[in-house]
């Protein structure tokens, strides 16, 4: 009784603590993750207060169910508009980062650490996203442009999805494939690439669908007693069904939330109007504000959790993960300056150096480690502690960088001259002088 009495105080506690830290970062930006992460590392291999071997599928189950809620609930504040400006930006940064990431790491593992190649490219797909639990809560925490939050949040949500594909796909290649010459093993490239494309277009379909028809009878849903979470509830069955079918859950479930967004646009619109017998309906303000308070008690206890899983074992490991994340920061900023920072494709120039340092890795990266001491692999469980270091720095760094950038001017300066190089400064000022005139357009139209 008395440890299910302090189990109760401690969960109180912790919802408490998350809403002081949020207070804080409005004063200090310093992101509530990075002090939620902290108490985890202190409850885990610090004191070992929590031991998350023991709970092990309760974590994976845990953390899989907040980043659906996460994944819904970003994806309901995208609209379509937003989403048609960063298309093209947020497509091109998704491929150039990702691609940069994975070769770049994995050249630096195999040749510099001596790791095997493709264990080397396995490592470099794992980290070649950014995790989807921490970008998406961030997003909203700074101060970005309508179309630079809409950028990060779908990129790391297909990030994601090419980071698990590619990444099952090389580690099958490695531990059943035919050895051939000049790599150790067949990769299929075409085969995934397949598997990408049809898990992202079909994934979308059935949401879209789905979605639509909830969207139908959501009037009559409401008039049920206790049915307010009856939409999160069908998100998962969606998230469910593709997952089984082999398709991406994750962007199904936030497909569901984009469509619920945008479904006004959708009646409107030529193509959809003729299926719909009367206007459809959207989340109203209740529910968003419900769905938001439970993602921010969900992402609360994940981050501890997250905190709480990180073990690294060895001194090397830990330097080894220090300079993959130094890596990956650098890899980043070119892959940001080359596929977004171009002329007359310019954004606010804060927005830019804020998603020139989004390289935080999560649960995505963590799962896939993981994955590796399933096989008796040479090096596995070295592989698995640079994995999990490299999480803690990328998020540590990630959550550092923000008031940083924020409020020394030097090194803003640094990384903004160093990302417009060539770049006219006559153009991020009119930009940023469109995009303010825009929001205050659109304030005094709602006002």
């Amino acid at each position: 009784m008395s440890e299910t009495a302090l189990t109760m105080m401690s969960v109180g506690l912790l919802v408490f603590i998350a809403h002081a830290f949020a207070e804080i970062f409005k004063k200090v930006r310093v992101p509530d993750l990075l002090l939620l992460l902290i108490i985890g590392l202190c409850l885990g291999p610090v004191f070992h207060i929590i031991d998350t071997d023991e709970m092990h599928e309760f974590s994976s189950f845990f953390t899989t169910f907040t980043l659906v809620i996460i994944l819904f609930e970003g994806g309901s504040e995208l609209t379509v508009e937003n989403i048609r400006s960063c298309l093209k930006e947020m497509t091109t940064l998704t491929l150039t980062s990702f691609i940069m990431t994975m070769f770049g790491v994995g050249l630096v593992m195999h040749f510099v650490f001596g790791f095997k190649l493709m264990l080397s490219f396995f490592v470099g797909a794992a980290l070649g996203s950014s995790s989807t639990a921490i970008t998406i809560p961030l997003t909203k925490q700074l101060d970005l442009a309508d179309r630079s939050r809409a950028t990060l949040i779908l990129e790391a949500s297909f990030a994601t999805v090419v980071s698990f594909i590619i990444s099952l796909a090389i580690f099958d290649a490695f531990t059943e494939g035919t050895p051939k010459a000049g790599l150790e093993n067949e990769f299929p490239l075409w085969e995934t690439i397949g598997h990408i494309v049809s898990s992202f277009t079909l994934s979308a379909i059935i949401s879209f669908v789905t979605a639509l028809l909830w969207a139908s009878s959501l009037a009559k849903v409401r008039n049920i007693k206790n049915s307010t979470f009856t939409t999160p509830a069908l998100v998962f069955i969606v998230y469910g069904i593709n997952t089984l079918l082999g398709f991406s859950g994750e962007i199904a479930a936030l497909t569901f939330g984009i469509t619920l967004a945008n479904i006004d646009h959708i009646y409107k619109s030529h193509t959809f109007n003729r299926f719909f017998k009367k206007q459809p309906e959207t989340l109203n303000s209740n529910e968003k504000m419900l769905f938001s308070e439970v993602a921010f008690l969900l992402r609360t206890f994940v981050f501890v959790l997250i905190g709480a899983s990180i073990k690294i074992t060895n001194l090397e490991s830990i330097i080894i993960g220090l300079c993959i994340t130094v890596l990956l920061l650098m890899l980043r900023f070119i892959s940001v300056k080359i596929s977004i920072i171009r002329k007359n494709k310019i954004i606010p120039e804060l927005d830019a150096i804020h998603i020139s340092t989004q390289i935080p890795k999560g649960l995505a990266a963590a799962m896939l480690a993981t994955i590796l001491i399933t096989k008796p692999i040479p090096g596995a469980e070295e592989v698995k502690d640079i994995v999990f270091s490299v999480i803690l720095f990328s998020i540590v760094f990630t959550c550092v960088s923000i008031p940083i950038m924020e409020k020394i001017k030097p090194m803003r300066k640094l990384f903004g001259f160093l990302l417009y190089i060539g770049v006219k400064k006559d153009d991020i000022d009119s930009t940023e002088n469109e995009m303010w005139d825009s929001t205050d357009k659109s304030q005094d139209v709602s006002d």
